[in-house]
């Protein structure tokens, strides 16, 4: 099981809509909370799912709470399709599962054989909620959780100070010395315990540090 566990840092996502979005990425500045979603488009049970997922996402949009629905089928196109097709009704975060990651570091951990299969990440990075979206201990392990997460500041002081995006190449990240890796994450309020050699924190940084904006 993988209730009580960490959430694995989840890279290879194909974004179909919203995001980037750092997930598996602990930070001591921005509270987050996750409800990753694995789903696919041909699942009759999964379309069931999806307006209560929409309807969850709205519930607490003034919070740092991301619903992210997960598929690994391998057709792009078809998942986009679907998707777009569903428009408003579908209006979370969506990702196709290209590197897999989701399905060795989730799916297969948690013992899940079928979908949908829901689990809520909590403002620690810990796993509180593992199973069917639709199962009432998903619901208020969501609340429990989203009562811990940010407040999304829609009247934030405008003198907040957008930190750059980080386009180095990892071979470039690699050659940086291990005390300006450190620094590049820990103003961004990502912890770096996580990380033991050098060439995991250089992962960290392209992962999480290139397509989302961090402020101080």
């Amino acid at each position: 099981m993988v209730v009580g566990t960490q959430c694995p840092l989840i890279r290879g996502l194909t974004y179909v809509k919203g995001g980037p979005l750092p997930i598996g990425v602990k930070s001591d500045a921005l509270k987050r909370v996750f409800v990753i979603e694995c789903w696919a488009t041909w699942c009759g049970p999964c379309r069931t799912s999806i307006p209560h997922l929409t309807e969850l996402q709205h519930k607490y949009k003034d919070k740092h709470v991301y619903v992210v629905g997960i598929s690994s089928e391998q057709n792009l196109q078809v998942v986009k399709k679907f998707v777009d097709s569903m428009g408003s009704q579908m209006d979370y975060t969506v990702a196709v599962d290209t590197g897999g990651e989701v399905e060795e570091g989730l799916m297969m951990k948690a013992g899940a054989r079928g979908i949908p299969h829901a689990f809520v990440v909590d403002a620690d990075n810990n796993i509180t909620f593992s199973g069917h979206p639709m199962d009432p201990t998903f619901e208020s392990a969501l609340r429990t959780a989203a009562a811990a997460a940010s407040n999304r500041d829609v009247g934030a002081p405008t003198d907040r100070q957008a930190l750059p995006l980080v386009t180095a190449s990892l071979d470039e990240l690699l050659a940086m010395p291990v005390k300006a890796l450190k620094q590049i994450l820990t103003e961004r309020g990502l912890s770096t315990s996580d990380c033991v050699e050098k060439a995991d924190l250089a992962k960290k940084i392209a992962a999480t540090c290139a397509n989302v904006t961090y402020y101080k």
